[in-house]
Formats: structure tokens, C-alpha cells, sequence
């Protein structure tokens, strides 16, 4: 039998609060009837994150977090970016340890990422969807 896996959170706010000093401001527009999938303005760049704050989401300007699990990695061979496939999200830039597998994506937009391996000092990540938002 194989060992069963430790979470990656104990709650929502806990996972904030961990990770709290490296929420950005970002702009939150309305959310879709019933959708847990909201659309943020971010340092430039329009992203789609699953919602793990509690109901309703605000509209404006907030502090959140992103968060994305690895679900492949490579050295990073060009300049850091953001990029939406289909519903999940490639990210490329450096790369700073943060503990227990946590490591932060530094540019171009800073996402909180965990990884089942060590990240090289320059990745290019593919998450698996969701982009998750935490946010106070």
C-alpha cells in the first residue's frame, strides 16, 4: 500500500497566510454567475485562476496569490513568460526555493508554484489547471 499523499494546504487561509509576502495587487473583475473561475488583471496580463476565497469574489483592486502545481519542468531557454494552454498555464522565468517543494516564479508574474522535483534557478513550467487564486 502506498503512503497517502500529504496536502499541499490545510485551508484556504492558511496557504495565504504562509505565503502572504509574496501577494501582488491585481484587479479582479466581476465574477461569472455561479463560476468559480475568475478572470484577474495582473501585472499586465489577463489570467484565469480558480477562486479558493470564499463567496462572493470582490471586484477592484485586491491582494492575491497564485499557486500552480508542476506538472512538467525544464530548463528555461528564453526570455521569462505567461502563457494560457487551453486550461492549464506555461511559465518560464526565475525560479527562488521557498521550502517543501514551494518555490516562487519570480517574473513575470509571481506565482507560487510546488514541485515534486528540485526547479532549476531558470525554468519553463507547464502547471496542471487549475491557476489557483487565494487572496484576503
Amino acid at each position: 500500500m502506498s503512503p497517502k499523499p500529504t496536502p499541499l494546504e490545510e485551508n484556504p487561509e492558511a496557504f495565504y497566510a504562509r505565503f502572504q509576502a509574496h501577494a501582488l495587487h491585481a484587479h479582479l473583475f466581476p465574477e461569472p454567475w455561479g463560476s468559480p473561475v475568475l478572470e484577474v488583471l495582473v501585472q499586465g496580463h489577463i489570467l484565469y485562476a480558480f477562486d479558493r476565497g470564499a463567496p462572493p469574489a470582490p471586484t477592484g483592486p485586491v491582494r492575491i496569490l497564485l499557486h500552480g502545481v508542476a506538472r512538467e519542468v525544464k530548463p528555461l531557454e528564453r526570455e521569462p513568460f505567461v502563457e494560457r494552454q487551453g486550461s492549464a498555464y506555461r511559465l518560464g522565468g526565475p525560479f527562488h526555493p521557498l521550502g517543501e517543494g514551494f518555490y516562487l516564479l519570480e517574473s513575470p508574474v509571481p506565482v507560487v508554484v510546488h514541485a515534486d522535483q528540485p526547479l532549476p534557478e531558470r525554468a519553463e513550467v507547464l502547471l496542471w489547471p487549475p491557476l489557483m487564486l487565494f487572496r484576503e
